[in-house]
């Protein structure tokens, strides 16, 4: 028999005397039935300001950043229509949020969108242990969220919970960083979120989900990606749903991606890019219990999961489905050291390239049929009882016991292979439906 999942409770919220505890470290794990859809965050710091229009969100914004004390803007249901080129955020534990906790009913955009569109970012944060919560955004030329790595910003706890991110021309969030700076943005979070072009696809290669730069200690985690691709008639292959990158020589990178849905992207998930300065030390960084699907409709269609000159890095548990490329899932360059792959379900080989190292494999299994997932054509590939060959046929492992839906491995003989242990999808919705 498969066993009951319950779900987790959510922690509370400490401070120290100095500043906010990094937001990673407290928020929880939880249950969902449907990717991308988080549960309201209700959270308040400081003094509260209410906002109902663009003139009120700009003149509260203004205020807390030269109070630079922690305070909650809580925004009424409606569109925003920005007619500024930014929003600048710089004041340390801020909260945005939706008042209703309904992330459709309020959208933060410009006025137009694609490559020349008025509204260059929707927030650029500037400052420590901010939260973005329960809203949509997006329909700028640049990113809908920008958290300044570089010096002397060196920003770090950026929080973003349970948004929907809309047709943003670039990248979706990025982290920046200088070159002459060891760091990036750090103990960053970034869960629950939807990241979509409306129409399937991006305008141009130079685009991607979640960009970060020389980025410690993050997680990404039970978020939802789709359409992240370069149309038909335009070049280049677009960057990645979820792309960790520009090494850090001084410290190692520690990321955390995990149960995240990546559908029709070009690109899935990537820890590094093509020289050693581009790579990514990982120390303990691992991608695991994550759905990646593409059905290789797009003419750029590429990697899955790929590490370049990505050192320490676990991939475990996940479910890689690339229709028209050769390696759904590969390891490339010389810098792709001490990395080790275990029970995960692939329609194709893991494939070391380029001088890679070879890396540890554990039991992976490289073939799939599409009768063993739920919805292969949607994205959905949670195991139906027919993927026998993945049934119970992995590995146990000590660094987690949760599946993509969060529910709890083993439900039957032994772990099964992928992202998906078969009976916790429909036990995590129902958990999810009760009061």
């Amino acid at each position: 028999m498969r066993g009951k999942h319950t779900p987790r409770p959510f922690p509370l919220l400490r401070r120290s005397p100095a500043r906010f505890w990094p937001l990673i470290t407290l928020l929880p794990t939880l249950a969902f039935a449907a990717p991308g859809d988080g549960t309201p965050l209700r959270l308040e710091r400081g003094e509260v300001q209410h906002v109902s229009s663009v003139t009120d969100l700009k003149a509260a914004l203004a205020t807390v950043n030269a109070a630079k004390v922690p305070a909650t803007l809580l925004l009424a249901d409606g569109t925003y229509v920005l007619d500024v080129p930014v929003l600048e955020v710089q004041c340390p534990g801020l909260v945005i949020r939706s008042a209703s906790g309904n992330r459709e009913a309020v959208m933060l955009r410009g006025p137009d969108e694609g490559p020349q569109a008025a509204l260059g970012n929707v927030f650029t944060v500037s400052a420590n242990d901010v939260v973005i919560a329960d809203l949509s955004l997006g329909y700028c030329r640049y990113h809908g969220i920008q958290v300044r790595g570089e010096s002397p910003f060196d920003v770090s706890g950026l929080q973003v919970h349970n948004c929907r991110l809309v047709n943003c021309n670039e990248q979706f969030i990025k982290g920046s960083s200088a070159d002459s700076d060891p760091v990036g943005a750090t103990d960053g979070c970034i869960e629950q979120c939807l990241f979509e072009f409306t129409g399937g696809w991006a305008w141009q290669y130079y685009t991607g989900g979640i960009d970060i730069h020389k980025g410690v200690n993050w997680v990404v985690r039970d978020n939802l990606f789709r359409g992240i691709r370069t149309p038909a008639g335009r070049e280049g292959i677009a960057e990645h749903a979820v792309h960790f990158w520009k090494r850090c020589a001084t410290r190692p990178q520690n990321i955390v991606v995990e149960r995240n849905w990546i559908v029709n992207c070009d690109r899935g998930i990537g820890f590094g890019l093509s020289n050693p300065a581009g790579g990514h030390q990982g120390g303990a960084s691992i991608i695991r219990n994550n759905l990646v699907y593409n059905d290789g409709s797009g003419p750029h269609t590429d990697v899955g999961i790929g590490l370049e000159h990505a050192s320490g890095v676990t991939v475990d548990n996940n479910t890689v489905v690339v229709r028209d490329y050769w390696a759904p899932v590969e390891y490339r360059f010389a810098g792709s050291s001490n990395v080790t792959f275990r029970n995960n379900l692939v329609g194709g080989p893991i494939q070391r390239r380029d001088e890679a190292p070879a890396a540890t494999l554990g039991v992976n299994l490289e073939r799939i049929e599409d009768t063993w997932f739920r919805d292969l054509r949607a994205g959905d590939l949670r195991l139906t009882g027919a993927a026998t060959a993945a049934i119970d046929r992995g590995e146990a492992l000590e660094e987690f016991h949760d599946d993509v839906d969060g529910g709890v491995r083993p439900q039957g003989a032994g772990w099964d292979t992928g992202a998906s242990e078969l009976g916790t999808g429909a036990q995590a919705a129902a958990a999810k439906a009760q009061p």
